[in-house]
């Protein structure tokens, strides 16, 4: 099997048990979810919605910076993209150790962590890609390199 097919497949699965587990509060993380509004993961058909928007736009971002940015540029995106995702996760993580979402049920709150796991995974597959693979000189296609190029 392709090696991007197989990651497609497993984008898709950890997305669906994400959506899965948002969507699967105890009967305090429903109400809590009524309460502040969080309509997006209300039931499992809307918190499929939104984490394939979030884990499609991610991989959009990332398959477009990969095919038409230079190394150094798409490397700096990458770097950036990994750190927030990072960074999503430590909130997460705080967040969700508070008294009042820790009683929101085990499921919830592994389908928030699982979120920006499956994005720093992502970011840094890319990283990792983009800093093994050498880029060749006649192919690369970049915002700054076609400028330098115009002006020799």
């Amino acid at each position: 099997m392709n090696r991007k097919l197989t990651s497609l497949i497993l984008l898709l699965v950890l997305s669906v048990t994400d959506a899965y587990l948002l969507a699967h509060p105890n009967l305090i993380g429903k109400i809590g979810i009524l309460v502040y509004k969080h309509s997006y993961i209300q039931n499992f058909p809307r918190a499929l919605v939104t984490v394939a928007l979030v884990v499609a736009v991610s991989l959009l971002i990332c398959e477009g910076s990969y095919r038409f940015l230079s190394r150094r540029i798409s490397l700096g995106i990458y770097g950036t993209l990994t750190a927030v995702a990072l960074v999503w996760f430590m909130y997460v993580y705080i967040t969700f150790s508070s008294f009042s979402y820790r009683i929101t049920g085990k499921a919830f709150i592994y389908g928030a962590h699982l979120l920006p796991v499956i994005l720093m995974g992502l970011y840094t597959r890319y990283f990792l890609k983009r800093i093994l693979i050498k880029e060749d000189k006649n192919t690369a296609v970049a915002l700054g390199e076609s400028a330098e190029k115009s002006r020799i």
